[in-house]
């Protein structure tokens, strides 16, 4: 019970993080294949109700755990992207793009990248980026949230924002918070995780119905994702790595004033700091398959 706990809160701090998949934390923790089987269970009419209960408990105490960790770390985060905006960024790319080649060994094993896939999913993120209204990278203070006018459409957004994030929660390789910021709602949804302990209906109303559309993104992406990768792996692998590579260039700010030298000496230096942790989970997988 403790260990999914805890693994749902690794999980939780990862889908805040631009860059992060919980899928991938999943696959290092090796729970992401139980994961999938468990709630696939839950759907199957030929599972007994006794084993449907058990796949419940298991999958309830990773996302009291995933909530945990996205309510712990989102203020955090806030400070971060106030302050040290581009280093915390450059943390974030250091993430992604020292994630592809384990991402690869592991997936792919000794095959090739489909490059037109490959090539999809940049084309994918580049569109989004293009053509998305977005935020432009502004936090979304309390007093802006608790302005929101609370009427159908809004609150139906708000569901589609779950469904999103919970979707690409549990998907390996691809943040759910990266393609939360690169449609410009990171910020938003963040703000609303920041801001759980505000005792006010303008907040607890709209974390009810971004809940309801986690639980449905986290369902229907867990029937899709095991059939994508069970009948299309590399390919669909080949697609990820698109994403991944894409959404390292995506995420930096395009104000050209926050380019200064000891900002981008000191994001350097975060950069390479995000490379050496995906490189310290990686030799920490390893450690575990050898046992």
């Amino acid at each position: 019970m403790l260990r999914n706990f805890l693994s749902g809160v690794g999980v939780g701090i990862a889908n805040i993080i631009p860059g992060i998949s919980g899928g991938t934390i999943l696959v290092i923790l090796g729970l992401f294949d139980k994961f999938m089987h468990e709630i696939a269970n839950i759907f199957d009419t030929k599972s007994k109700f006794k084993d449907k209960v058990k796949s419940g408990v298991f999958i309830l105490q990773v996302l009291v755990g995933v909530g945990v960790g996205l309510v712990c770390f989102a203020k955090l985060l806030n400070y971060l992207f106030v302050h040290f905006e581009l280093q915390t960024i450059s943390l974030f790319a250091g993430f992604i793009i020292l994630s592809l080649p384990s991402l690869k060994k592991e997936e792919m094993k000794n095959k090739n990248i489909n490059y037109v896939y490959f090539c999809i999913g940049i084309i994918l993120i580049a569109a989004l980026a293009i053509f998305s209204p977005g935020e432009n990278g502004n936090i979304v203070s309390l007093n802006e949230l608790l302005a929101k006018d609370l009427n159908i459409i809004y609150l139906l957004s708000l569901v589609l924002l779950g469904a999103i994030s919970g979707a690409t929660m549990i998907f390996p390789g691809i943040s759910g918070s990266m393609v939360l910021l690169v449609l410009g709602w990171y910020h938003l949804f963040k703000g609303y995780v920041a801001n759980v302990t505000t005792i006010d209906l303008k907040i607890y109303i709209p974390i009810l119905f971004i809940g309801i559309g986690v639980l449905i993104g986290v369902i229907g992406s867990a029937k899709l994702v095991s059939s994508l990768l069970k009948k299309h792996k590399d390919n669909t692998m080949s697609f990820i790595f698109g994403l991944i590579l894409a959404s390292a260039i995506v995420i930096f700010p395009t104000n050209i004033k926050i380019y200064t030298k000891i900002n981008i000496l000191t994001s350097i230096i975060t950069f390479i700091l995000g490379g050496l942790i995906v490189v310290g989970l990686d030799k920490l997988k390893d450690k575990k398959k050898i046992r």
